[in-house]
């Protein structure tokens, strides 16, 4: 059994309405909202209240500059790496992971700069933070606000590009007859990916320790949000994945969970595609595109993409993708 040989991708230039969305928008916001909150220093309660309890007033409370600070790194940190995942890779252009990636980025900061602007908003003039009204009512109007912002810009940015639109239809190998082949292989995540993976955790980290200590203690269930990230990583590592009569498996070790299984009775098409992992699906482990399908994408390069007879697309990066698909498309070919 013998490969294909693929060629990488060229990385595509970004239009600049992209840009525009992910990067310009959200800069605007995030320096608006820090102006207003430095407006308001003089006039605000030292220390502010930063956290509301259920149905109580403020509960939390940290100095008054330290909102305005984490408005402002929230604002550089949360752009930045926005803009990191559009631009870095590959892939076509622009996919409907880059419209997903750049709409979230205007919507996060409409929504996370408005909480807390409007978070300090209702203590203007206040002598004690603790009498700080609650800000229930914020939390719809920058929600609407930032949903209906990140659809328009949906639909004004550029038509998505399907990300299997360079997918090559697999070349069935010829088994002479009564024989039955096998293909195992290991497909782990790239250190880059992982690489990035803890860099993220390692911010979501740092966050979560300033904000806890900021506000006495009051943010500690906020802890459960890197542990949830490790656990997701930990399942995500390495993946085997298994071609024969039966069809496709592919499923995570060491706990074989998750798992996907295409029978070969349901293949419609397989085909070998050069994957990137940002652009197309968002980031590493098991994903889901924007455009349809998912997927177990471990790094950028070849994969198998397998459409089923539902029209349902499930792609895994794999090396020797050419012989897995071919091995497939065999099997898949008998039950045609």
């Amino acid at each position: 059994m013998t490969g294909t040989t693929t060629t990488r991708p060229q990385r595509e230039r970004r239009p600049l309405s992209l840009w525009i969305v992910t990067v310009a928008l959200p800069v605007i916001v995030w320096a608006v909202a820090v102006a207003v909150q430095l407006a308001w220093l003089p006039a605000l309660p030292d220390p502010v209240a930063i956290h509301w309890g259920s149905g109580t007033g403020p509960d939390g409370f940290a100095p008054a500059w330290a909102s305005v600070a984490l408005t402002a790194g929230l604002g550089v940190g949360l752009t930045g790496l926005f803009a990191a995942f559009v631009g870095f890779g590959p892939g076509p252009v622009p996919s409907a992971t880059h419209k997903q990636l750049a709409v979230m980025s205007l919507a996060t900061s409409i929504f996370v700069g408005s909480i807390v602007t409007g978070s300090l908003g209702v203590q203007v003039g206040l002598d004690d933070a603790r009498d700080a009204p609650a800000i229930d009512g914020w939390m719809p109007l920058a929600l609407v606000a930032g949903v209906a912002c990140a659809v328009a810009a949906w639909f004004a940015l550029p038509k998505a590009v399907r990300s299997d639109a360079g997918a090559t239809p697999a070349e069935p190998l010829v088994l002479a007859p009564g024989e039955r082949g096998v293909w195992i292989a290991m497909t782990r995540m790239s250190t880059r990916a992982i690489a990035i993976v803890v860099a993220a955790i390692g911010l979501a980290v740092a966050a979560i320790a300033f904000a806890v200590a900021a506000s006495d203690g009051a943010a500690w269930p906020l802890v459960v949000v890197p542990v949830f990230l490790l656990a997701l990583c930990s399942i995500a590592l390495v993946w085997r994945v298994r071609v024969d009569l039966a069809g496709l498996t592919v499923r995570s070790l060491p706990f074989g969970w998750p798992r996907r299984r295409i029978a070969v009775a349901d293949i419609a098409s397989v085909s070998v595609v050069q994957v990137d992992p940002t652009s197309q699906f968002g980031g590493w482990g098991w994903r889901w595109a924007p455009d349809g399908g998912t997927g177990v994408i471990t790094r950028a390069g070849e994969g198998v993409l397998v459409v089923t007879r539902d029209g349902r697309r499930f792609t895994v990066t794999v090396d020797d993708a050419g012989t897995a698909a071919g091995l497939l498309a065999a099997y898949s070919g008998e039950n045609g």
